[in-house]
């Protein structure tokens, strides 16, 4: 090697030898770069609070809003599409939910997919639009006509709705924190905390289970970390292992491979029970995941923990990774769902949809793809005001506009936790 760069001249010599060196500064100025820019925009969510400034119980529901919008968007997508895929899944571990939707003719492998795209569609509606907004009213309109004879009847518990609530603020927190590269903050974790307090009362449902329901909650975090606390010893008080749960799991999990070899199955619900714990594994019916299935996605998610912290510039705003269309199809008026699924359901037919990688690895595994002429999965979208079960399809419109009617005269709350409670 020495000879060859003898055999140059001087001024290559000199380049070659300094190669590594530049190589080493580049790599080391990206890196710097990547940090830099990484954080920038936590600092931002977080700059108006803090020592000196606001408190955190002056954050308004349109800063929680942009929070929680930049988060599951921005910031953390992944994690806010599994936090919620499992939060949903989780209330089949509760005994009375997994009886009630055994009863409702509901969790079957002819409705159960529908069900759950459904429900999911209606979620990411409410959690990724404005509260202010048309489109999140309808949501949870559509969600509070669905519950409200199951209420009235006591096939519903208020402690369960609240159960699926908190649900959902132990997967974010959770999921965040061991999964993505970089943990949440007090400022986010206020947002989450705010939305779901919002959602909550929106829904109806009552806090008085939580110990500060007396005396009040001091930001989004305490409401938050509150809600978690109960939601996990709620899970350890009642749920235990039910037919109609293992029922529930054979739906949802199992249903998607059945196609397959039965070891891809028995993987996929190891998969699945990863991300759960001992309580809620064994009241869903899995199986444990096994120390060397565990060991394998641990090392995963260092590599992914590092890659993100350290070489991946920030997803920009333009490639936002949007829960929902922010408009409608311009051909029907409805709003398709972009996300590919075992069954097409609202997905509405395009080259990419249909022969995109992910497309691709569905057809492998046995799913459909968006066709024009499967009007079955409805191709042209959904309309909030009549998704959900087909003997439901087109009821419950004038308690819908009740719902909304009476959400619009009393407005959102600017500051949560800056009111009296009750």
């Amino acid at each position: 090697m020495a000879l060859f760069i003898d055999l140059i001249p001087p001024w290559q010599s000199r380049a070659l030898r300094d190669l590594p060196v530049i190589l080493i500064s580049v790599l080391l100025g990206y890196v710097v770069l990547v940090r830099f820019l990484r954080y920038q925009r936590a600092d931002e969510m977080a700059r108006p609070f803090g020592e000196g400034k606001r408190s955190l119980s002056s954050m308004t529901t349109d800063e929680a809003h942009t929070i929680m919008s930049n988060l599951q968007e921005l910031e953390f997508p992944s994690a806010f599409t599994k936090a919620r895929t499992i939060s949903l899944l989780k209330a089949g571990g509760i005994p009375t939910m997994s009886k009630l939707f055994a009863v409702t003719g509901q969790n079957n492998l002819r409705n159960g997919g529908k069900r759950m795209i459904d429900t999911e569609v209606i979620l990411r509606e409410a959690q990724s639009r404005h509260p202010g907004s048309e489109r999140y009213m309808q949501a949870v309109a559509r969600m509070n006509y669905f519950h409200t004879r199951y209420r009235k009847a006591g096939k519903i518990l208020d402690e369960d709705l609240l159960h699926t609530l908190g649900s959902g603020v132990v997967e974010i927190f959770r999921v965040v924190e061991t999964e993505e590269w970089r943990k949440l903050t007090d400022v986010e974790k206020c947002a989450v905390g705010i939305f779901h307090r919002n959602l909550g009362e929106d829904m109806g449902i009552p806090f008085t289970p939580l110990s500060s329901f007396s005396t009040g909650w001091t930001n989004g975090m305490h409401f938050a970390q509150e809600l978690y606390d109960w939601t996990i010893f709620y899970e350890k008080m009642v749920a235990e292992p039910r037919p109609s749960n293992d029922a529930y799991v054979r739906v949802y999990v199992d249903s998607g491979t059945k196609s397959l070899p039965k070891a891809v199955t028995l993987l996929t619900r190891k998969l699945v029970a990863s991300e759960l714990d001992s309580t809620m594994r064994k009241s869903l019916c899995l199986e444990s995941p096994g120390p060397i299935l565990l060991a394998t996605l641990s090392t995963f998610r260092l590599f992914r923990k590092f890659y993100l912290r350290h070489l991946a510039l920030p997803r920009p705003s333009n490639a936002a990774v949007k829960p929902v269309d922010d408009q409608p199809n311009p051909i029907t008026g409805l709003y398709n769902f972009q996300q590919l699924s075992m069954r097409p359901w609202y997905v509405r037919p395009s080259f990419r949809n249909q022969w995109s990688l992910s497309a691709l690895v569905l057809r492998t595994f046995g799913g459909r793809v968006p066709k024009s002429s499967e009007m079955k999965y409805h191709p042209e979208g959904y309309d909030l005001m009549t998704i959900g079960p087909e003997p439901n399809a087109g009821k419950g419109i004038d308690e819908m506009s009740a719902t909304i009617d009476y959400m619009k005269a009393r407005g959102i709350a600017e500051c949560p936790f800056k009111r009296t409670i009750h």
